[in-house]
C-alpha cells in the first residue's frame, strides 16, 4: 500500500472528520471549586467535547456570550452573580434561547428543582456528577438534534 490513509481515501476522511464534528458538543463549565470546573471540563473533553471552564456568574454571562455555548453546567452558589440570576441573564438574549441549562448544585429538595426551573434552567444535577449519567444525556441532546426534535 502507498500513501497515507488520506491519501487512499479522502471522501471518508473528509465525511469521518465532518461526522467527528457533528458529535462535538460545546459546554460552558461554571463552578467556583476551580479544580472541580477545571477537572470537569478536562474530562469532558477527553470525552470529545469542546469545553471551558469559568469560575463566577458574571464569567458565565460574558463568556456564554462569546463562546456560545450547547451546554452550560452551572453552578448555583456563585460568586459575584448566582447561577440563578446568570441563568436569567442568558435566557434573556436571543443567544441563550437554545443553550441546554443544567444546574449543577449541591441543592436537591422540591424547592431548589423549582428555583432553578423558574430561573430558566432545563435539568438539575445534583453534585457529585455522575460522569456516565452526564455523557448519556448528553448523547441523548445529540441524537434529538441531529433527528430535528
Amino acid at each position: 500500500m502507498h500513501g497515507t490513509a488520506a491519501e487512499r481515501s479522502p471522501e471518508k476522511t473528509g465525511t469521518a472528520l465532518k461526522t467527528d464534528e457533528a458529535r462535538k458538543t460545546r459546554i460552558l463549565v461554571v463552578d467556583d471549586n476551580e479544580d472541580s470546573a477545571s477537572s470537569l471540563a478536562a474530562m469532558l473533553e477527553i470525552l470529545g467535547h469542546e469545553a471551558q471552564a469559568v469560575f463566577d456568574g458574571a464569567a458565565a454571562v460574558e463568556t456564554a456570550e462569546s463562546f456560545r455555548p450547547d451546554v452550560v453546567l452551572l453552578d448555583i452558589g456563585l460568586p459575584k452573580m448566582n447561577g440563578l440570576a446568570a441563568a436569567r441573564k442568558i435566557r434573556e438574549h436571543a443567544w441563550g434561547q437554545a443553550m441546554l441549562l443544567i444546574a449543577l448544585t449541591g441543592w436537591s429538595d422540591e424547592k431548589d428543582r423549582r428555583r432553578t426551573a423558574e430561573a430558566g434552567f432545563d435539568l438539575h444535577l445534583v453534585k457529585p456528577i455522575d460522569p456516565t449519567a452526564l455523557e448519556n444525556m448528553l448523547a441523548q441532546r445529540q441524537r434529538k438534534l441531529s433527528i430535528g426534535e
